[in-house]
């Protein structure tokens, strides 16, 4: 008789950083509704796979989950898979972490359902050939993969109706490949074609498989699916029809499959993600050409015949093609390097929290794009570091190294409160700014980027998801004219950014990155002439950076030298000595950029005022232009700090970020930061020197 083997693999998650209100819409719409329906059919066998985020949420708020989870594992109906407990990317992670997540999992499951995971669900489905050492380490019998990872190797047709072992260092795992064509069959499709494709995908043997695994959020959270899936009786139908041809499909789960039928051979699968991601991970323009070959190829049914060969990119590209992410990741690294040096519980919860896979990349889903979840991982990392030196005095301390691996160093200024990160090699500019207290970043900035699906943004007004839609086709704007913000920067936008202003721009023309540079001091490398080196008052570094003017076709050496301070009561000093090494003068407006990560454009508990002329509250999001002023102060009332920012008298131009991006329910408008301009007209005689000053001081309230 003609069989087929299936197994029916969901995987649930909610990153750290999240939104409560998401943890619980997510439960109700999606989760319950699922776990219900299932229980409800003890016949329909199935594993699942729900991250430690959500695990401790339901822990806190939906007891339910663990009763329908607890009942249905006691009678063998589902099977319970493990993985990184905080969801992380195990391959970008340090061996030691990767492995700790996964155990961390595999004692959590086994202490609340008494049984021990014997395979894992591989985060975003991205794998690198080191991985199965650390699985085998870590005791992970299985794990599984796209097919469209076998298929990279030559792996196609009838070979992958089964799984395969694979080894690194002699150490050796097992990988099962997920059906691409039942991930978007199901549940997008009516109930009855994935039944129909896995019956006519049976044959004589009896050991013939087909794996389908994927997010659980397409049942119920995704656009338009939970009228779908549950008012409609999507799910009803497919349950109801997959137990009435069991004579054919017969529901298995991967660790019965595993002690029963042998694997179909070895194989070595590349450095590699799922397909819709490699075309994520490169760059605009790259990512934009790659989606247009693949949709020629599929409307000319050529796809399947290429796509060994569409390689695209891989994961680790995110690191590069969004410097902020790689930023964050190798401050990941270094927290994880105190962690390890302190071994203090507290700081390793927070470590693994900081490895969350989510605010590091961005596809379909906001991911990098939304500040919540930034923060959620920077929260983190400062948690760790502040619970891994717990023991450590006030005295300030310094450190120079090629923190982020570019071939440069970073110079850090810190004490028991506060922690700052300079970058001399991108523009002199201050990189980060933690207040301990808080565990927060404040300058936990993202800077405005050409994205591939931009073009599609006119496209996109009108259009409604029904259900039957994949996210991967939703073209939805979430408002109107969007368009109208796509605006692109050319620099990292932190502190400290240092611009050669012409006398004509605007600030609309400066907000929209849309004018002149005539200074090469922005984004190039300033040298470290002194220090980092403790002082009486403090710390201090001293940078500089012999540069140019380019203005009328004529350039003009100039050299700018900047002094950062890190001084007692948390006192950020910046000295500015602005240099002109010419036989002739000039004027020049020179602007010094400020960003800062404030969370919400509207957020009542958050303001910025100048106390010197007693202007009113202004919100995050307004625009504003304010002349002759030496003073603010910004007060975030929800996080308790203040900065008070003093400096010599200038002009300010204050402004929102605001990025256009990508998320599964269509495009939309993400405030990502306020910038502040601080601007002065300078007339500088031949060999002349001016100096300019600022202050901030940091406050906890």
């Amino acid at each position: 008789m003609r069989t087929i083997n299936f197994i029916f693999a969901i995987h649930l998650h909610q990153p750290v950083g999240n939104f409560d209100g998401v943890f619980k819409y997510a439960t109700e719409q999606s989760y319950l509704p699922l776990l219900r329906e299932l229980n409800a059919n003890p016949e329909f066998r199935f594993s699942i796979h729900a991250s430690g985020p959500l695990w401790e949420y339901w822990d806190e708020n939906c007891p339910e989950i663990f009763d329908l989870v607890a009942e249905m594992a006691e009678r063998r109906q589902v099977e319970l898979l493990g993985g990184g407990f905080y969801e992380p990317i195990l391959a970008v992670i340090p061996r030691r972490d990767a492995i700790g997540q996964i155990e961390t999992m595999a004692r959590f499951l086994e202490g609340k359902f008494g049984e021990k995971p014997r395979g894992i669900w591989l985060t975003e489905r991205i794998w690198e050939p080191h991985l199965p050492s650390i699985l085998a380490e870590a005791g992970v019998e299985f794990t599984i993969a796209d097919d469209y990872h076998f298929k990279s190797v030559g792996v196609t047709g009838d070979k992958l109706l089964g799984h395969y072992t694979t080894e690194d260092s002699g150490k050796t795992t097992e990988v099962f490949p997920v059906s691409e064509e039942l991930r978007y069959l199901i549940p997008f499709a009516q109930a009855d074609k994935p039944i129909e494709y896995l019956i006519n995908s049976a044959d004589e043997s009896g050991e013939s498989l087909l794996v389908f695994g994927d997010d659980g959020e397409k049942f119920g959270l995704w656009p338009g699916t939970n009228k779908w899936v549950w008012e409609e009786g999507w799910m009803k139908r497919f349950i109801e029809g997959v137990l009435a041809n069991r004579d054919v499909i017969k529901l298995r789960s991967f660790g019965e499959w595993r002690d029963s039928v042998a694997p179909m051979g070895s194989v070595y699968l590349p450095t590699i993600s799922y397909f819709e991601m490699s075309e994520w991970t490169l760059p605009a323009e790259l990512a934009s050409s790659f989606a247009s070959k693949v949709h020629s190829l599929r409307d000319s049914g050529q796809l399947e015949d290429w796509r060994p060969f569409l390689k695209g990119g891989f994961w680790r590209g995110f690191l590069s093609k969004y410097p902020e992410s790689g930023w964050m990741h190798k401050r990941m690294l270094r927290a994880s390097a105190k962690v390890l040096e302190s071994g203090e519980p507290e700081a390793r919860k927070a470590l693994y929290r900081a490895q969350c896979n989510c605010a590091y990349w961005h596809g379909v889903f906001g991911g990098l794009y939304l500040p919540h979840l930034r923060r959620g991982v920077f929260d983190n990392i400062i948690r760790a570091e502040r619970h891994a030196n717990a023991d450590f005095s006030e005295a300030i301390r310094i450190e120079r190294n090629d923190l982020d691996c570019d071939g440069y160093d970073e110079v850090f200024l810190g004490n028991g409160e506060i922690q700052v990160f300079i970058k001399p090699s991108d523009g002199g500019k201050i990189y980060e700014v933690d207040i301990m207290r808080c565990d927060r970043n404040i300058i936990d900035t993202l800077s405005r980027r050409q994205e591939g699906y931009h073009l599609k943004v006119s496209e996109s007004e009108g259009f409604e998801a029904d259900g039957s839609t994949s996210i991967h086709d939703i073209v939805h704007a979430k408002e109107a004219d969007l368009g109208r913000l796509l605006h692109y920067d050319i620099y990292n936008r932190r502190w400290l950014v240092d611009h050669i202003l012409a006398d004509d721009v605007t600030p609309q023309a400066f907000r929209n990155c849309d004018f002149a540079r005539l200074g090469d001091f922005f984004d190039k490398p300033y040298n470290i002439v002194l220090g980092p080196e403790i002082t009486k008052t403090g710390a201090r570094v001293v940078l500089r950076r012999n540069g140019n003017i380019y203005k009328d076709g004529v350039r003009i050496p100039l050299s700018i030298e900047k002094t950062i301070y890190f001084e007692a009561e948390n006192k950020i000093r910046v000295e500015y000595f602005i240099k002109n090494p010419n036989d002739f003068g000039f004027r020049m407006k020179f602007g010094v950029e400020n960003n800062l990560s404030l969370l919400s454009r509207d957020n009542p508990t958050t303001h910025l005022s100048i106390p010197s002329n007693g202007v009113r509250k202004i919100r995050p999001g307004e625009v504003a232009e304010f002349s002759g002023i030496a003073d603010y102060k910004i007060v975030d009332e929800y996080d308790g700090f203040e900065l008070a920012v003093l400096f010599d008298e200038a002009e300010l131009w204050m402004f929102p970020i605001e990025t256009v991006s990508n998320s599964e329910s269509g495009f939309e408008r993400v405030f990502q930061e306020t910038s502040l301009l601080h601007i002065w007209d300078i007339t500088l005689p031949s060999l002349s020197t001016a100096r300019i000053g600022m202050e901030i001081l940091l406050k906890v309230i």
